[in-house]
């Protein structure tokens, strides 16, 4: 079908080559209409309707450029959807720019005020049928042909430079230079969609920002007249959560918690605790009792922090105070003269303190102790009323009457008065010391107050005291038994022998002896120093130490067998040497004495010399190498002039009571004896 198009606006041709062929990024107009293609929703009616609109534009550049004035634009352009039938491929490149035409003023003003990218309208004398799918325009059958697509690969020839066309030809020229025409159309309308867009997305972020600010000041107005609603309020009541001894007050102003305190008041009860545990109960009405205001509401409301008032709706406010209370004087004296504590058949007198002594046990030594007084059960009113009328004054729910001051008549001598307490600390200071002993035994003997006690006499008055005479004859009494028991000289031991086993052993000087004198004086001293000590008696005779093997003489000693003529020495339980020996000659009269004795001293080259007689001359005077006595002038030591030891040698050959050695065997003795070290001598 033939159609024909009739131009309604004149728009020149070529007024700006660079922006007739591309945008600012280098793109011909073409060349985005396709990208266009591929980002819309529905790119094939995209391109369709693109190319149909570009092809519009072209038709309206076409008739401009025919119009009186118009500068001819002889060289060859492609039509974009237009092209002539001629089979010659036209390169676009870029076209000379054409000279401008004399434009009119109403021209000018009708392009100044014209939108940019509002489509060429187009007058058709005939409406093109339309179909679902949008057809592209036909041409006319004398001007135009569908140009064969160039098969994709194949490189298109190098278009000829055409002859000067004839007067058919200038058609095909206005359209050639219509193309730049419809892609300046484009690109505008492109661009003023897009500003379109980005004006509406401004007015958008805009309107939010508005809404954002307004909605802000709102809400800062309405938290504002919260917190000072909040403050005011806080001033003149009291806020959630407030208790006032133990009364909800929360959201009441000063006067209606005070009227809460006056109505309770009238519900006042008074509980009164007796000594033993009774309890007794006083109503308000009984004492006369009734609220009176103190101020002390008002003081706790103006306590309330005004600035910060809303953490009290996340804590709790709980008050004591002492509000003002009071009661008829006479109301309450009834009250109370009718309790059954009061009555005088119903009233303990209190008995006085007293002294007395407490037996001690095995970890602590008896002594004298003060009895509390018996504090009995009689009232005194008048105290009594006083306190109980405080305690109502200060709406107490409860009164012990033993807390008040006076309530309770008191006994005549308490266990806290200083006189018993004198005399008793006194009598502590004479039986106060505690002197115990350890014994050789490894028992103890304790000299304390259980003891002491009963060395106390009674004066004419009845009371104990000390009577220095019978004190110190006690004192003598207690060293002998200590004595008895302390004492281990000459005593019987079980002895663990080398060839005989489990024998006893008597007699000698070694282990322990008192000294009761000494011991005596020390203990006057102790005792009035109330000395709490733990010691050994003082001594005259020690051992060589404090080992209770073997009864006593330990596990280093020297063992001497007079019937085997033979000794042994031990050092912490392990023999070190042994020898025979020679001892004292029993058929002279100069046996060795038997018993358990202690090294007195040791030396080295020392001259030994018996009795001197009466021409002054010594019995005997002999040198030795090596001297260690035991007992009275008898003891261990070399004998370089004997050749043989052991045996009965010693029956009739004898010493004078020493045990003869060979040199070999005084020398190592004499280096494993030590002072006191015992010595064990039996037959």
């Amino acid at each position: 079908m033939e159609r024909r198009y009739e131009f309604m606006e004149v728009v020149p041709v070529g007024m700006n080559k660079e922006r007739n062929m591309k945008n600012a990024s280098g793109k011909s107009a073409e060349d985005r209409v396709v990208e266009n293609w591929k980002t819309d929703e529905n790119p094939d009616m995209n391109k369709e309707r693109s190319v149909s609109d570009a092809a519009k534009e072209d038709q309206m550049e076409a008739g401009s450029s025919s119009a009186p004035g118009a500068v001819k634009d002889d060289s060859p352009k492609e039509l974009s959807g237009l092209q002539e039938p001629e089979t010659e491929e036209y390169s676009l490149g870029e076209p000379e720019e054409p000279a401008q035409p004399k434009k009119s003023e109403e021209a000018k003003k009708s392009e100044e005020t014209e939108e940019p990218g509002e489509p060429v309208q187009l007058k058709k004398s005939e409406e093109p049928e339309t179909s679902e799918e949008t057809e592209e325009p036909e041409e006319p059958a004398q001007e135009t042909e569908e140009p064969e697509e160039p098969v994709q690969g194949e490189k298109s020839e190098k278009p000829e430079k055409p002859e000067k066309p004839d007067h058919a030809g200038k058609a095909k020229t206005q359209k050639a230079s219509m193309q730049p025409a419809v892609q300046e159309k484009t690109v505008d309308r492109e661009w003023h969609n897009a500003q379109q867009q980005d004006t509406i997305e401004s007015r958008k972020a805009r309107s939010g920002r508005t809404a954002f600010w307004i909605s802000l000041i709102l809400i800062l107005g309405i938290l504002g007249g919260i917190y000072a609603y909040g403050y005011k309020y806080c001033g003149t009541h009291f806020m959630p959560g407030t208790r006032i001894n133990g009364y909800e007050c929360s959201g009441l102003t000063e006067e209606e918690a005070e009227a809460k305190f006056a109505e309770a008041a009238n519900d006042y009860v008074l509980n009164i605790r007796f000594r033993g545990g009774s309890t007794e109960i006083v109503h308000a009405q009984e004492m006369g009792f009734e609220y009176k205001p103190d101020g002390s509401v008002g003081a706790l409301l103006n306590q309330q922090d005004q600035l910060l008032w809303p953490k009290y709706f996340f804590e709790d406010s709980n008050y004591e105070i002492e509000p003002g209370g009071a009661y008829d004087d006479d109301l309450l004296t009834q009250a109370l003269q009718a309790l059954p504590e009061l009555q005088e058949e119903n009233m303990e007198k209190p008995k006085s303190a007293y002294i007395e002594f407490q037996d001690g046990n095995e970890e602590e030594a008896g002594k004298f102790v003060i009895i509390p007084e018996t504090a009995g059960t009689t009232i005194d009113l008048v105290q009594l009323e006083a306190g109980v009328g405080d305690a109502a004054a200060r709406y107490a729910d409860l009164v012990d009457a033993e807390e008040i001051s006076g309530a309770y008549v008191e006994a005549p001598l308490k266990s806290d008065d200083a006189k018993i307490i004198s005399r008793c600390d006194d009598l502590n200071d004479i039986v106060g010391a505690s002197i115990t002993y350890e014994l050789p035994d490894g028992d103890t003997m304790c000299l304390n107050s259980d003891v002491m006690k009963d060395w106390l006499v009674k004066d004419d008055d009845g009371k104990l005291v000390k009577d220095d005479e019978v004190w110190d004859e006690k004192l003598w009494e207690f060293l002998e038994k200590l004595a008895i028991n302390s004492n281990t000289i000459g005593m019987d031991r079980q002895f663990q022998s080398t060839n005989r086993g489990l024998i006893t052993v008597s007699g000698g000087d070694y282990g322990y002896m008192v000294n009761q004198v000494t011991e005596h004086d020390k203990l006057v001293k102790d005792l009035k120093k109330c000395k709490q000590d733990t010691r050994k008696p003082d001594y005259y005779i020690t051992p060589y130490n404090d080992e209770t093997e073997n009864d006593g003489i330990g596990k280093t000693y020297i063992e001497v067998d007079l019937s085997a003529q033979h000794i042994w020495c031990y050092v912490d339980g392990q023999m070190v040497m042994e020898s025979d020996c020679v001892s004292g000659d029993p058929t002279t009269g100069h046996g060795t004495p038997t018993g358990v004795f202690g090294i007195m001293f040791m030396l080295r080259d020392t001259t030994l010399r018996g009795v001197m007689q009466s021409n002054g001359k010594y019995e005997y005077e002999t040198k030795v190498g090596y001297w260690m006595p035991f007992y009275d002038g008898c003891g261990f030591h070399d004998a370089w002039w004997r050749t043989a030891f052991g045996g009965t040698i010693y029956q009739g050959d004898g010493s004078h009571g020493c045990v003869n050695l060979p040199v070999s065997g005084a020398e190592t003795l004499y280096q494993y004896c030590e002072d006191k070290m015992p010595v064990v001598v039996y037959y």
